[in-house]
């Protein structure tokens, strides 16, 4: 069955379902099937398939620990094996995923959301039916898929061999079935004409329990080439640069800005993640999220709204930096020497107005050439709770570096920014989470004198700013106001090395 077009983004539903009938399947020279997109295009039919290299995380929901016949202690770790054995097939695609996942399933959110449910989200069991894979896509390009398994009709178990006489179900075998679908493959015994083969993917449950070589042709035929996968090369360089924040809209949407440093043009990665945040407890996450990036001269030299759209999105998966979530935004770029300036706001149209919410800006430096990144910032509201603005940077290579981080209010004012935080405070903190340094106001810090003398120092005795020497790892710097004032902000980091 198929549903309506939905959204004004034009994404189209189709929904496999698996029937509860024991059959035996002869086998023959037929093959797999595909799944076919024939709504994004009048007259034409396009195999479904997702972006080359990415990688799809499953958010999984299906309940607590339970001891199941197999010796799995809960379904979720039944549905990991489930992957795993199709990801051993998968030469340019992957699954990862998420244990009792915070995401609520929804249909449309573009999560892969995998539940027991009693209902196809609002719509009733069809009879007969054990489970759904409703999947999602453009032109072709999937989106987004939901796994449902009827829990309304049905007890569940896991086991292996031949299907019990009792009714009691194999939750893996089904699992393994629903996620071909996922993977873009249709029911050969439902082809025209039909398709009798030995099969996991035929349309009614049988004694067969886990993948045949008529569906690991099916995925090699999808999965079986692609871009290269990528390794960034090491160095002594602030390689990952991220900072998360609220962006609304007009003077408070997120604005990061970086500097390619040295003689040569340099390859990044950047982007803006929105709902992903959700799967790391952000209950406050933008709903969809647009990155724009202009030179200094503010020409536009890169826009994305949803990342696997674009014509680089294979190239940024092979990267392994796509994102987990497919309308969240990046753009693949080779920029000259310079300062750049990124804007992160919210997705909105005429059906679709502006939202508020908690966004990530990222920029990875993939070391293509001697340049690198440098002097990198972002400004954004501050609030209160978790809505204050964070600051990550990755050290690469094997060598200490020393770094300058700065967090701006008032001198955001002779910018033409309003509502500037008025007094900022600072926090540096290593990838375990303990504190290598706060600060209030600047020349309060141990490295005052220095940091002036480099000519680092904030304009204004409120601000704050700390130097540290960092070894290769994780950091973040948390900016906050005092007395739990809100406000615009700047956060910087500053490589002072050579």
């Amino acid at each position: 069955m198929s549903f309506p077009v939905i959204s004004a983004k034009s994404r189209s539903v189709k929904v496999r379902l698996l029937a509860a009938i024991l059959v035996t399947i002869a086998s023959s020279a037929f093959g797999y099937v595909r799944e076919y997109d024939t709504s994004s295009v009048p007259g034409q039919s396009i195999p479904v398939a997702w972006v080359k290299d990415r990688t799809v995380v499953m958010q999984l929901s299906l309940g607590g620990s339970r001891l199941l016949s197999d010796g799995s202690t809960s379904f979720n770790q039944v549905a990991t094996a489930a992957l795993s054995i199709w990801n051993q097939y998968l030469a340019h695609l992957q699954f990862s995923w998420v244990m009792n996942s915070p995401v609520p399933p929804a249909q449309g959110d573009d999560e892969m959301s995998v539940e027991f449910s009693t209902k196809v989200f609002t719509q009733d069991w069809g009879s007969g039916t054990l489970a759904v894979t409703l999947l999602s896509y453009r032109s072709g390009n999937m989106e987004e898929t939901d796994t449902l398994f009827n829990s309304k009709d049905y007890n569940w178990d896991s086991y292996r061999g031949p299907l019990w006489s009792n009714g009691v179900l194999d939750f893996r075998r089904v699992a393994i079935h629903e996620f071909g679908h996922t993977l873009g493959l249709d029911h050969p015994d439902q082809a025209n004409p039909p398709q009798h083969v030995v099969a996991i993917m035929n349309s009614r449950v049988s004694d067969i329990d886990t993948v045949q070589q008529d569906d690991i042709n099916g995925v090699h035929a999808i999965y079986g080439s692609g871009p290269a996968y990528q390794v960034i090369p090491p160095g002594n360089v602030l390689m990952d640069i991220s900072t998360r924040g609220v962006t609304s809209t007009g003077d408070n949407v997120l604005i990061g800005g970086f500097q390619v440093q040295g003689s040569q043009p340099a390859t990044l990665v950047v982007r803006s993640l929105a709902y992903t945040l959700a799967s790391y407890g952000v209950t406050d996450a933008l709903n969809d999220s647009v990155i724009d990036v202009y030179d200094s001269n503010n020409n536009l030299v890169a826009s994305n709204d949803d990342w696997f759209t674009s014509s680089d999105a294979s190239t940024i998966a092979s990267y392994h930096r796509d994102p987990p979530n497919s309308r969240e935004s990046a753009v693949f770029v080779t920029l000259n020497p310079g300062n750049y300036t990124c804007i992160v706001q919210s997705y909105s149209d005429a059906n679709q107005p502006a939202q508020t919410g908690v966004a990530l800006f990222e920029v990875y430096d993939l070391r293509a050439s001697s340049s690198r990144l440098g002097n990198v910032s972002t400004r954004g509201p501050v609030g209160l709770g978790s809505d204050i603005l964070i600051g990550g940077i990755v050290v690469g290579g094997n060598a200490s570096k020393t770094v300058v981080v700065r967090a701006l209010g008032p001198t955001l004012a002779q910018y033409g920014t309003s509502n500037v935080l008025a007094d900022p405070t600072l926090e540096l903190r290593d990838g375990n989470g303990n504190l290598i340094e706060a600060n209030d106001d600047w020349q309060q810090s141990p490295e005052a004198s220095t940091i002036q003398a480099e000519g680092y120092s904030p304009p204004d005795p409120r601000e704050s700013a700390v130097q540290q020497t960092l070894v290769p790892g994780n950091y973040t710097a948390l900016v906050r106001g005092v007395n739990n004032t809100t406000g615009n902000a700047l956060v910087e980091v500053y490589d002072l090395s050579p």
